[in-house]
């Protein structure tokens, strides 16, 4: 048998019909399938890839992230029942960032890294320049241990810069889908210079892959990652991720699950990560994984 190829997965979701049931008639879309963690190792391990470390990020149709919780136990009994197949992975977990919802007991837990906020398209100017600085949200940031961090999710630049800015400065901030998820604007799109300009002042501010919604062409994703590698560097990068199970579509409306599987999406941030260092020399495992610390810590 050929040895395993070790990955990391830095954004995936896990959730099962019984977490879907939930908000079932309540979306203005077809619920997508249920993906449980269990299907997605078993399907991974069988293709020869050995997931090392695994990231469950808060699923942004789910009012609270008890699916999280949930995948923590769901591995605990697979390593008990089979510690050779399941016994090397690490899971991790990001929760809601809703100061009601990510309580300090919520945060204590051993596994969890951060909270999520979650805008989707939301457009700048539905931002308010106090929206994530009140009292409520100041008192979110100061239960947040030294190890966690903010994960931003938002489609527009200006619209994660609009949230970076309010965030204390001592925050950890991992930034989703490399800043932006419109490559028609350009890596010179001004407001998406201006939030690498704010990460770089920052110098704790994260950009996360896997890229595919910045871009389904590798070589146009390149452009934006060589972008934040001179901007913010090499070291404020983490591509490796699935961003399973792939739901939504690209900017010409096609579904990105009929073009990623989670062995496919890392066939995308690899080629991602060969573009970028054939131009810059770096490579590929530390554009790949080489802030994986901000996981595993």
């Amino acid at each position: 048998m050929l040895p395993s190829t070790k990955r990391i997965d830095s954004h995936v979701h896990f959730y099962t019909a019984q977490d879907l049931h939930r908000v079932a008639g309540s979306l203005p879309y077809t619920l997508p399938e249920p993906h449980p963690l269990t299907a997605y190792l078993d399907a991974l391990i069988d293709a020869g890839i050995a997931p090392t470390l695994i990231n469950n990020v808060h699923l942004s149709i789910l009012p609270d992230s008890e699916n999280v919780f949930a995948s923590f136990e769901e591995l605990k009994n697979l390593q008990a029942t089979n510690p050779l197949r399941y016994g090397d992975v690490k899971l991790v977990g990001t929760i809601k960032a809703e100061p009601a919802y990510a309580t300090s007991q919520r945060l204590a837990h051993p596994q969890v890294i951060g909270a999520r906020i979650v805008l989707h398209d939301a457009r700048p100017e539905t931002v308010s320049d106090t929206q994530f600085s009140d009292g409520q949200w100041s008192a979110f940031y100061a239960r947040l241990l030294p190890h966690q961090h903010l994960h931003i999710y938002a489609k527009e630049a200006e619209t994660n810069l609009r949230v970076l800015r309010q965030i204390p400065r001592d925050v950890r901030v991992i930034i989703d889908h490399l800043g932006t998820c419109h490559p028609e604007r350009d890596i010179t799109e001004p407001a998406y210079i201006a939030l690498l300009t704010e990460a770089r002042e920052r110098g704790n501010v994260w950009f996360k892959g896997p890229g595919y919604r910045t871009s389904v062409h590798p070589e146009e994703t390149a452009r934006f990652v060589m972008q934040i590698v001179c901007a913010v560097g090499a070291d404020k990068l983490l591509l490796e991720a699935t961003d399973a199970p792939h739901v939504g579509t690209d900017n010409q409306g096609a579904p990105y699950a009929g073009r990623f599987d989670p062995s496919n999406a890392f066939n995308f941030v690899d080629a991602v990560a060969q573009h970028v260092s054939k131009e810059t020399r770096i490579p590929v495992d530390q554009l790949l994984r080489g802030a994986a610390g901000q996981l595993a810590s």
